[in-house]
């Protein structure tokens, strides 16, 4: 489904770098083309649809990830099968949105083998498993090999330790890290072993699912594989990596299958902003602004970006108010 939901028109999705559905782009004297949405104000999630008409299933999927991962959620049957050779040094990149590092790699699940494109960074993560949210989650990005365009991550937490231990993968990685202190800027990475992330994802369990691409244009048909025990990170490590990659995550989407959030929120809006429908209130006086699942339909591009001559900002962007319109914002 990614494969045939994605256009030409990805310059932002880093979700999907490096992989034929978006191919890297480098921009001039070496530098790598910056993403063109963000996190915070009208480039952030609330208001990524808003960027391009590509990205409306960021506000009408109702399958989107990241997730709370509870138990509706269940784990790999089988663990995958990873082989990624270590490296002297490889290329670290400042995307602007996240850093990444290009390597290359094979993991194979459920019979289907998948290439390693990259791996990119979200502090604080992005999945939470059980309500808690880790201080980092990685996302090492795969291809299927067969040609499909399906899309694999395997997505890897981190808990900060008590007592100094870490992973030193990530120390090798970050050694460098100041020299892409800019978005746009590149460096390599020290060397990289491997060995010790294999094992852990090859023995740790794996909660698995069908979601989304986390960042825009948020496609369908991903599958994810999240690691239900973090691996150990020092405070050091942690804040080199936060200093740069600075906030990415993307807000906790509703439950799998359950309308987009966005939808719910702009139809409680839009009741509570009606004169001819208030919103019910609760025996106390406070206004209840989410209505029964199902009543409203969830809001289209069109309703989203529909204009009339009084200007309001709502959920993050500046949209026009369309008194009693169902769905719209």
């Amino acid at each position: 489904m990614i494969a045939a939901t994605l256009t030409s028109h990805l310059a932002s999705a880093n979700c999907i770098h490096g992989t034929s559905l978006h191919r890297r782009e480098e921009g001039p004297g070496g530098t790598v083309k910056v993403s063109s949405f963000g996190y915070t104000g009208l480039r952030g999630p609330l208001n990524w649809a808003g960027l391009a008409p590509e990205n409306s299933a960021c506000v009408t999927s109702s399958n989107q990830s990241p997730v709370n991962i509870d138990n509706t959620i269940s784990l790999a049957t089988e663990a995958p099968v990873i082989v990624i050779p270590s490296v002297e040094a490889a290329e670290f990149e400042n995307l602007g949105s996240t850093i990444e590092v290009i390597v290359n790699g094979t993991t194979t699940v459920g019979g289907t083998k998948f290439d390693l494109k990259q791996f990119h960074f979200h502090t604080p993560s992005e999945h939470r498993i059980a309500e808690e949210y880790f201080p980092l989650e990685v996302h090492m990005v795969h291809e299927a090999a067969d040609g499909s365009g399906a899309i694999a991550v395997l997505a890897v937490t981190f808990q900060l330790s008590e007592d100094g231990t870490t992973t030193e993968l990530l120390t090798a990685v970050t050694e460098k890290i100041s020299e892409i202190a800019v978005p746009g800027t590149v460096t390599e990475t020290g060397p990289l072993d491997f060995a010790p992330l294999i094992k852990h994802l090859e023995t740790t369990p794996l909660f698995q699912y069908k979601g989304s691409l986390t960042t825009p244009p948020c496609a369908e048909g991903l599958t994810f594989l999240v690691t239900k025990e973090p691996l150990p990170l020092n405070v050091k490590t942690f804040n080199a990596i936060k200093s740069i990659v600075k906030f990415n995550s993307r807000y906790t989407q509703n439950s799998l299958g359950e309308e987009n959030l966005v939808g719910v929120a702009s139809t409680a809006l839009a009741a509570a902003r009606s004169p001819a429908h208030p919103a019910p209130s609760d025996p106390s006086g406070s206004a209840i602004l989410v209505e029964a699942e199902g009543k409203r339909p969830s809001p289209t591009v069109e309703d989203v970006s529909a204009t009339t001559e009084e200007p309001h900002c709502i959920m993050g962007a500046c949209h026009t108010r369309r008194i009693g319109a169902v769905g719209s914002v």
